[in-house]
């Protein structure tokens, strides 16, 4: 290799694993051109370390840490002598999943003296959690906190004009749409506990909780915990290249003003298929009984009991590294046990996209992304509620869009900024409102 070509290629991969984090990153509109470029000029010229680099770099930018391996491992094979090419392979591998690939690389790197320490500590960080995860006990998770502004915090009528008995009435004005700030934390935990067989089986276990606090409407406060666990296992390995079925058990309890509002148990089955090497679908089927205690804060709660059968399908294509599309739809039953007017069948389509792109302020080797949602739900009741219409039975019409922008700071942290609108229209007064949500948190992985 000319000396020139090695020396170009080792600051080009410092600039790699430094992150670049005093140049500007390349405007979001013409990253992708620049990456199919960088990649066409591997193929002109395969054993120029510094065409290598350049789409290493982009490919890290454009999400296709696929592409980024393959260029390093080239960059490894043109010259071996690179802990910090060894290192960032580690790394990428770790980010995909493999760990033990980044165990491997990881370790190769850490015994290289000619490691600069100011990357040692990174490598070694890494490699502790590819251990702790080759480990056949694997627990991890992730927490969030942030303040939400809704224009109809306590999801009322956008006036007092409602029906009752059937007859027009108006409403408490202090019942009707209000506008308040709140704060929302989540909690999500997952264990893996590999069985060792042939077939991948692992014991999967998820927890997830969910809080939000208002400033002003305290009755709008909801607490929730839900555990789900059970057995993941591969099935026709000969057939397909990934196909997984989780049978499982959950349980759950939603508390609202710091009262009880239900308890929920039951179980399901979810498969997941890996159709081509971009699209993928996961589909489940589940039922939950759910009780509804009287409380003193609710004395009817009761007549929302019943039995609860969903069966959801999602499909997810990756459109190229930046760009990954998704549909998916639900079919929901549900079986009231004592108000057959509480009883009801919904129908949900929906989809999405999310787009990353170059970070534009900072030049860091984290992407950000933005993501889009949109669902509309159809609710058809099964008898009416006399004490609104005892002639007209409900039907509503839900339609919620979202847009999160993500700024990850590191590995592990990220800002999320969200916008959102929830409009329901009904047949009935009663039940259309229109809310508008704002939210501001950051999410940390653990």
């Amino acid at each position: 290799m000319p000396p020139g070509s090695k020396i170009a290629a080792t600051l080009a991969v410092a600039l790699l694993l430094c992150g670049g984090a005093h140049a500007q990153g390349p405007a979001p509109a013409t990253l992708q051109a620049r990456y199919e470029a960088a990649f066409q000029e591997t193929l002109r010229d395969p054993g120029n370390l510094d065409a290598l680099f350049r789409f290493a770099s982009l490919a890290v930018e454009t999400g296709d840490l696929e592409g980024a391996v393959s260029a390093l491992e080239r960059m490894l094979i043109l010259n071996p002598d690179q802990p910090r090419v060894r290192m960032e392979l580690g790394i990428l591998y770790f980010r995909l999943g493999s760990y033990q690939a980044a165990r491997t690389y990881l370790e190769t790197a850490l015994s290289s003296p000619a490691l600069p320490p100011e990357q040692r500590s990174r490598a070694e960080e890494f490699l502790a959690e590819a251990k702790k995860r080759l480990s056949p006990s694997y627990f991890a998770g992730e927490a969030f906190f942030g303040w939400r502004y809704q224009s109809n915090a306590n999801l009322g009528p956008a006036n007092a004009n409602v029906l009752l008995f059937g007859a027009p009435a108006n409403l408490n004005q202090s019942a009707t749409g209000t506008a308040d700030w709140g704060v929302v934390s989540t909690l999500q935990v997952m264990h893996r506990y590999d069985l060792g067989t042939q077939d991948r089986g692992a014991l999967e276990t998820q927890f997830a909780g969910y809080a939000n606090r208002q400033f002003q409407l305290g009755t709008t406060n909801v607490a929730q915990v839900q555990l789900t666990t059970g057995p993941r296992f591969q099935v026709f390995a000969d057939a397909f290249d990934d196909m997984t079925v989780k049978p499982f058990l959950n349980i759950g309890y939603v508390w609202l003003y710091d009262t009880p509002y239900y308890g929920a148990w039951g179980g399901g089955f979810e498969g997941a298929l890996q159709i081509t090497g971009k699209l993928r679908n996961v589909s489940t089927f589940s039922t939950q009984q759910q009780d509804h205690p009287n409380t003193w804060y609710l004395p009817a709660n009761n007549q929302y009991s019943g039995t609860a059968y969903i069966g959801t399908t999602t499909f997810e294509y990756a459109v190229n590294p930046a760009v990954a599309v998704f549909g998916n739809g639900m079919a929901s039953r549900f079986q009231a046990s004592f108000t057959p007017a509480q009883g009801y069948m919904l129908w949900s389509l929906g989809g999405g996209m999310a787009f990353r792109f170059a970070d534009p302020l900072f030049g860091s080797q984290q992407p950000w992304s933005i993501g889009v949602v949109y669902t509309q739900q159809w609710w058809n009741y099964d008898a009416p509620d006399p004490t609104v219409d005892p002639t007209v039975a409900r039907t509503q019409l839900d339609s919620v869009v979202s847009v999160t922008l993500s700024v990850p700071f590191d590995e592990r942290t990220t800002m999320r900024l969200s916008a959102g609108r929830f409009a329901r229209g009904s047949n009935l007064p009663n039940y259309a409102f229109d809310n508008t949500t704002t939210m501001l948190g950051v999410s940390w992985r653990f």
